[in-house]
């Protein structure tokens, strides 16, 4: 009979040890939630933005400084794509990460099961691998949140200039075009 399925306390050791990797699917399960949600966020403001961009582009739409808006919009739909890009990778390391963790916590079992402990280098392996895919999603993830916040600013600024710009058109004064 293999080892741990007589009953011993090799078996509570196995599923303590199977338990560990659970752990850190509920931390990556969250992420992968959370992550999902920043993706559609972005994908829908390439939409708004996409259709803004067309509205202004075909005169269909009364916008005051219309080739200015239309930079803009450009210009965020950059940033917006480099961030999908980093949404992304994040995407893929954290469901490699999660298959390596159910990956380490059936070569647990498996190792145990079949008495041999033959096996043991492989789930340390996938939950290293796990661990490292983690930290690589979590990087993206930050520099993604970075570019988001420099993308508001961007944004106020543009508004803030378009609110100087027509007020200096109101008394009279013609400022330069403005500068993105």
């Amino acid at each position: 009979m293999p080892i741990g399925l007589s009953g011993d306390l090799d078996v509570y050791a196995t599923l303590s040890a199977m338990i560990t990797p659970a752990i850190f699917l509920t931390a990556n399960g969250s992420l992968i939630i959370s992550t999902s949600n920043r993706m559609s966020r972005i994908v829908d403001r390439i939409r708004v933005l996409n259709d803004l961009g067309d509205r202004i582009g075909r005169r269909g739409a009364d916008f005051d400084y219309p080739r200015e808006r239309l930079a803009n919009v450009e210009a965020e739909l950059d940033r917006l794509v480099w961030r999908s890009y980093r949404i992304r990778y994040a995407l893929v390391a954290l469901y490699l990460a999660f298959g390596a963790f159910v990956g380490t916590s059936l070569t647990l079992a498996l190792d145990v099961w079949t008495g041999k402990h033959s096996l043991i280098f492989l789930p340390t392996l996938l939950a290293v691998l796990g661990v490292f895919m983690m930290l690589a999603a979590c990087v993206n993830l930050v520099r993604e949140g970075l570019e988001a916040l420099r993308g508001n600013r961007k944004e106020l600024w543009f508004f803030r200039e378009l609110q100087a710009r027509r007020k200096a058109d109101e008394m009279g004064e013609r400022p330069t075009s403005l500068p993105l």
